[in-house]
C-alpha cells in the first residue's frame, strides 16, 4: 500500500497524469464543435448519460489530482469558454451541460493558479454566462434566433425522407403553432457527414442546403425520385450539383407514382 501511495505522490507521476488534462481540454473543444455542427440524437439516453458522466468524473479526478501541474492549471482556465458555446447551441439540454460545468468549476477553483487570475477569470465567466443565458432567452422570446443561427433545431421534424440509396435526407422545420401564417422549410443534408457514437447519432446540419420555404397550409408535394433528384411541387432538382435551378417536369413525374412523400 505504501508503494502505491508513494507512486501517486511522485512528482513525475503527477506530471505524466497531467497530460490527460490536455485530453479533457481537447474533449471539451470537440464537444463544443459537435453541438455547433450536429443535431444530437440519443439512441439510449440512460446509457449515454451514464457514460458521459463517467468520462467527466474520471477526467475531473485526474485534474484535481494534478491541480498543481502547469498543464492542468492552463486547461482549467480555458474550459468554461467551451461550455459557453455549448450553452448557446444546446440551451435547455441540461444533461449535456451540467456534468462538464460541474467538473470544470471544481477543477477551476481547486487548481493552484494565482488567486488573482482565478478571481478575474471567474468574474468574467460568471458575467458571460449570465449575459449569454439572458441573450438566448430574449432572442428566443422575440423570434430572432432564426436570423442568428442557420436553423432552430427545436423546430426540426424527426421524420426524414431519405433518397433511394440513403445518400441524402430531406429535413423539415415547421414554425411553432403560436405563430400566424406558419411556414415549413425544407433542407437537404448529406448522410455521409454524420457521425455515429456509442448511444448517440450526430446528424450534421450545419452544411444543409435550403431548397424550399412554403406556407404550411399549402401542403407542398416534395419527395425523392431517385438518389439525387428531388421532386418539389412540379419541379425537379438534382441535389448532387450545387445551385442547380429547378426544372419543370411535372408531367413526367406525377404525384400518384407512389414515391416517398414528406
Amino acid at each position: 500500500m505504501e508503494h502505491v501511495l508513494n507512486f501517486f505522490k511522485n512528482k513525475w507521476t503527477k506530471l505524466g497524469f497531467s497530460v490527460l488534462s490536455i485530453g479533457y481540454g481537447a474533449f471539451m473543444i470537440w464537444l463544443a464543435w459537435l453541438t455547433f455542427s450536429f443535431h444530437l440524437v440519443p439512441t439510449n439516453p440512460v446509457s449515454l448519460f451514464a457514460l458521459y458522466s463517467l468520462i467527466n468524473i474520471l477526467f475531473g479526478v485526474v485534474m484535481v489530482y494534478t491541480r498543481r501541474q502547469v498543464a492542468t492549471q492552463i486547461v482549467a482556465c480555458l474550459l468554461h469558454p467551451c461550455i459557453l458555446v455549448m450553452l448557446f447551441m444546446v440551451f435547455g439540454n441540461w444533461f449535456l451541460l451540467i456534468p462538464p460545468f460541474v467538473v470544470s468549476t471544481i477543477v477551476f477553483f481547486s487548481s493552484r493558479s494565482a488567486e488573482a487570475l482565478k478571481t478575474i477569470l471567474g468574474t468574467i465567466y460568471l458575467i458571460l454566462f449570465i449575459v449569454a443565458a439572458l441573450a438566448y432567452m430574449t432572442l428566443q422570446r422575440f423570434g430572432i434566433l432564426a436570423s442568428v443561427f442557420p436553423v432552430d433545431l427545436t423546430l426540426r421534424n424527426p421524420d426524414y425522407a431519405y433518397s433511394a440509396n440513403n445518400t441524402y435526407r430531406l429535413v423539415t422545420y415547421t414554425d411553432p403553432e403560436t405563430k400566424d401564417d406558419r411556414n415549413i422549410k425544407f433542407y437537404i443534408e448529406s448522410v455521409g457527414d454524420d457521425i455515429k457514437l456509442p448511444f448517440l447519432e450526430c446528424e450534421r446540419y450545419i452544411n444543409g442546403v435550403h431548397v424550399l420555404t412554403q406556407r404550411l397550409a399549402n401542403n407542398p408535394r416534395v419527395y425523392w425520385l431517385d438518389d439525387t433528384k428531388l421532386y418539389i411541387d412540379g419541379k425537379v432538382r438534382d441535389v448532387s450539383v450545387e445551385n442547380v435551378p429547378l426544372n419543370d417536369e411535372e408531367d413526367e413525374f406525377p404525384p400518384e407514382t407512389g414515391l416517398q412523400n414528406i
